[in-house]
């Protein structure tokens, strides 16, 4: 058996986000469109994709994010997706933790309830990449730099966020649209579940 799929010309999201190709030639409103087309993509899985069910990705990630010709987002890599039911106030599926480890919910990891706000919290790893100029986890860090959730979180407390922003970002992007953006990304960071944003 096989799969296939649509061709990704301009590869995974990832591949901008490491080495020396941070990010370069990119400029802030194609980043916006493919973060705003993730949102999008896990607001339809969450709200609209049956009347009674959503779907949890439970492994949101850069490298989970193709992109096309026209710089739009798809998200792929469905193989730790659950179903849970949509017609409750709040959906969870009891299962063993699984994604990967920097994008994945500390509250997931604690409790073994799976909800939808757990890609919430991924996708607000994916923001502060794009954000920062670089992937969730940097292994030659041995320090709080090493997992970008934990550094963010910190210097975005501290008011300090422009000091880990990518400095092609800080060239290109309007002060207003930092500031709404990192906010979201925060939010999504949030420890507890209930804080944070809906995808929508």
């Amino acid at each position: 058996m096989i799969l296939v799929y649509e061709y990704a010309i301009n590869g995974s999201l990832d591949k901008y986000l490491s080495g020396n190709t941070m990010l370069v030639g990119l400029p802030w409103h194609l980043l916006l469109k493919i973060c705003i087309g993730v949102a999008s993509t896990l607001d339809y899985l969450h709200n609209q994709v049956a009347e009674k069910h959503r779907i949890i990705h439970r492994d949101v990630k850069s490298a989970n994010v193709l992109l096309d010709e026209n710089w739009n987002a798809k998200l792929s890599d469905f193989g730790l997706a659950r179903i849970g039911l949509a017609n409750q106030l709040n959906t969870f599926v009891i299962t063993n933790p699984a994604g990967t480890y920097g994008y994945t919910d500390p509250q997931y990891e604690r409790t073994w309830f799976l909800t939808k706000e757990s890609d919430v919290y991924s996708f607000g790893v994916v923001l502060f990449e794009v954000l920062c100029g670089r992937l969730a986890c940097v292994s030659y860090y041995h320090d709080e730099r090493r997992f970008l959730h934990y550094l963010a979180r910190i210097r975005y407390k501290n008011g300090e966020l422009d000091k880990i922003i990518d400095h092609n970002i800080k060239k290109h992007i309007k002060t207003r649209s930092l500031s709404k953006s990192s906010s979201i990304a925060y939010q999504c960071l949030h420890k507890s579940r209930e804080q944070r944003p809906t995808i929508s």
